[in-house]
């Protein structure tokens, strides 16, 4: 639990910036050994003859095939012999903090589109806006990035946090193992930064360079989603949940519903749950 919530915060708070998209023809020409990239790259494989190394992992991708190259990683991509074949590409940063996200997730290089249509007009999109010029063309961009980047993490079956990527990951399990243990209690900003050892005023800033919000805004969000779920899933009443989140009834209710835009009955009644 404490793992799957951290990997979830620190995609609802990475950064993206695209340095380009492109769809382009590969040929004979389209050879760079043994080179490191300062940016990510996600390919998307439209057909057959390509040869990838990344690291010591070497990749022949079929047509369909959704390709993540990361930043800082020894590579080599060419078309094999005569070869030519149609892919998109997109160059872009992803980071949590000053940590880029493939180093913080490990996974799969490779996935296959299910749809492979489907996946291709989204790589359209992100190439179209990515090259466009208007108002919110970058931020179109961005937003199809992200949903191919979610595709290629949703369908990739080894999908895990790498908690010795950084000391810092490492230490957030105490806190994060913390709060699932003591959600309903008077959880206390102090008692949090002891857990490793910080003072409060430098406890603020680690954590919310790592997840994008303040430990107490944190602390409430976890409540939230917890509350959210409980609700959907569980025969317990809005009282009872209240309690599990450490709270009572009226203030709980007014919280989720600032938080929601429902009352914690109207979101069951949503839901499907009487």
């Amino acid at each position: 639990m404490a793992q799957r919530d951290a990997a979830g915060s620190y995609l609802a708070h990475m950064q993206i910036d695209i340095t380009t998209a492109q769809y382009y023809y590969c040929t004979s020409n389209w050879r760079h050994p043994n080179f490191i990239s300062d940016y990510n790259r996600l390919y998307y494989f439209l057909g057959e003859g390509a040869y990838l190394r990344i690291g010591d992992r070497e990749l022949y991708p079929a047509a369909g095939h959704l390709v993540v190259l990361p930043a800082a990683t020894k590579l080599t991509v060419l078309a094999l012999d005569d070869r030519t074949f149609y892919k998109y590409y997109c160059h872009f940063t992803a980071t949590v903090g000053e940590m880029n996200l493939f180093k913080l997730l490990t996974m799969n290089d490779a996935v296959m589109a299910h749809d492979l249509d489907a996946v291709a007009s989204r790589f359209a999109e992100l190439t179209q806006h990515a090259n466009g010029s208007g108002i919110t063309s970058a931020l179109r961009a961005k937003l199809a990035l992200q949903e191919l980047l979610c595709y290629f993490i949703e369908h990739n079956d080894t999908v895990r946090l790498n908690w010795k990527a950084s000391a810092a990951m490492e230490k957030t399990k105490l806190v994060l193992a913390y709060l699932d243990e003591h959600l309903a209690d008077d959880i206390r900003l102090d008692d949090l930064a002891k857990l490793l050892h910080f003072h409060p005023g430098y406890f603020i800033p680690y954590f919310k360079s790592l997840f994008g919000l303040t430990p107490m805004q944190y602390v409430k969000r976890k409540r939230m989603e917890t509350a959210k779920q409980l609700l959907i899933e569980s025969g317990l009443s809005v009282s009872e949940i209240a309690e599990r989140v450490g709270s009572s009834l009226y203030p709980f209710s007014k919280s989720f519903k600032s938080y929601t835009g429902y009352s914690p009955s109207d979101y069951r009644s949503h839901a499907g749950i009487r």
